[in-house]
């Protein structure tokens, strides 16, 4: 056992440390297959150990596979293969760039962790032990109530808590969506552009993605006539990634085609709740919660650390979809219980009010930035959501190209090509820029970094003379 340098690690019990060290010696070949192991007393008195403590490690080893142990013999390592395996590669979406401008996450470091502790502890405090156990698929009936009265406050939704289905995120949402849909005709349109991985979502689940138009009144009404599909997926407050608003004649058009063609709307409110010169756009929902599944979540709103989303399904679709959730996954209780007491509180709409204070103010400065000092860029003047849209206006500049640059820079922005169905021939050309991610303490400096990565990556001269 010398010979191999066994080491027992302090820091665990010795049994835990014997069995590791075994262990180690088998997977990495120091132990051999069928090499004999010295008796139990033999290797106590060698290591200074009780019998009792090396009979325990064998009888472990030998019963995870480890070890083969024979009436009558030594124990001897047991004939097995450990393959080496090998790092993963880390998706080169999840690197954080120093000065992160991808859209997709609120202002992590504005967490309002004072008042979800204030949430947290009183439902630790006050919520009956029932409450630990498994939890109704639907999602507690308080977290329903509370989402309910609160969009239909703020986002005109009409739903009783019935309607109400607590999910673990948008992502999770369209899955289950998914799982209805895939079983009908199999076919669901979507907005084109849009973000790719929820396209990714619905083709992973067997859909096939029809692409309808988006322009900048919204998604192309008069492009979905005729298609066989069972449902469309749109983005009505701000259009992802173009940021439009779906205009009020495209929004009764779009409603009265989902009815006359017995289709549904799937409505993914994903950051309506920001608008920024004006009240905020009342969900599609409103017009028609008998042809519309809404969808939100507390990704944008609050954090997308929570992991909770909720979707408002018409009767015609809550079977079937709540078939699908059942048995497959729920969300936190204890998170779900914390929400409803946050907004119950009042906290939520303090929370969102001085966010949306500090996200006007940061999309001043990049749009400001931008138009004084990157004239080959065109900013979609959409004052709403967490995200800013730019059109390339020199047919010169490589999207593609522009985004690895400034990802060369430590920036990170997304190009509008990855969004589209048909990424080698996109229809919209630009960038990207999400303006909640940086931190306050570094926003100004991660501004100086991408409008610097912006100037060095494109032409010379006044927005007349790029067009020219």
């Amino acid at each position: 056992m010398a010979d191999l340098q066994l080491q027992l690690d302090p820091s665990l019990g010795r049994r835990v440390a014997l069995e590791t060290a075994l262990r180690d010696a088998i997977r990495s070949g120091r132990l051999q297959t069928d090499a004999p192991l010295p008796s139990s007393r033999m290797l106590a008195a060698d290591l200074g150990v009780s019998r009792s403590t090396v009979v325990a490690a064998y009888g472990q080893l030998t019963a995870e596979g480890f070890l083969v142990a024979l009436h009558g013999s030594a124990t001897r390592v047991a004939s097995i293969h450990v393959p080496e395996v090998a790092a993963s590669q880390p998706h080169p979406f999840w690197h954080t760039p120093l000065y992160d401008f991808r859209p997709g996450e609120p202002a992590t470091d504005a967490f309002p962790r004072r008042a979800w502790l204030g949430s947290v502890r009183r439902v630790l405090t006050e919520a009956p032990d029932e409450v630990f156990g498994y939890a109704d698929p639907r999602g507690r009936v308080e977290l329903r109530t509370s989402l309910a009265g609160h969009l239909g406050r703020t986002r005109g939704v009409m739903a009783h808590p019935d309607a109400v289905t607590v999910v673990s995120g948008f992502a999770s949402a369209l899955g289950f969506l998914a799982d209805v849909f895939v079983r009908r005709s199999g076919r669901v349109a979507i907005e084109d552009p849009m973000l790719f991985l929820h396209r990714q979502i619905l083709e992973l689940a067997g859909l096939e993605v029809v692409p309808v138009p988006v322009d900048d009144a919204g998604i192309v009404v008069d492009a979905l006539d005729g298609l066989d599909v069972d449902a469309v997926l749109v983005t009505p407050a701000h259009q992802h990634p173009l940021g439009t608003t779906l205009s009020a004649d495209r929004r009764n058009r779009l409603v009265a085609w989902a009815r006359s063609t017995d289709t549904w709307i799937i409505e993914d409110d994903y950051d309506g709740e920001f608008r920024y010169d004006r009240k905020p756009i009342g969900a599609l929902q409103g017009l028609a919660p008998d042809r519309v599944v809404y969808a939100g979540t507390a990704s944008k709103a609050i954090s997308p650390g929570l992991r909770l989303g909720w979707l408002i399904v018409p009767d015609g679709l809550r079977r079937d979809l709540r078939r699908s959730i059942h048995i497959k996954a729920g969300a936190s209780t204890i998170d779900q219980l914390a929400l409803a007491d946050f907004i119950e509180s009042g906290a939520l709409d303090r929370h969102l009010r001085t966010m949306r204070s500090t996200y006007r103010d940061r999309r001043a400065v990049v749009v400001d930035r931008l138009s004084d000092e990157v004239a080959w860029l065109e900013v979609i003047d959409h004052p709403a959501g967490l995200h800013i849209t730019a059109r390339i206006l020199d047919p010169a500049i490589d999207e593609q190209a522009l985004v690895a640059n400034a990802a060369g820079c430590d920036v990170g922005i997304i190009g509008l090509a990855v969004c589209h169905a048909d990424e080698a021939h996109p229809t919209h050309r630009g960038i990207l820029i999400g303006f909640a991610r940086p931190p306050q303490h570094r926003f100004a400096a991660a501004v100086d970094a991408l409008i610097k990565v912006l100037v060095d990556n494109g032409p010379r001269g006044s927005r007349e003379q790029i067009r020219t």
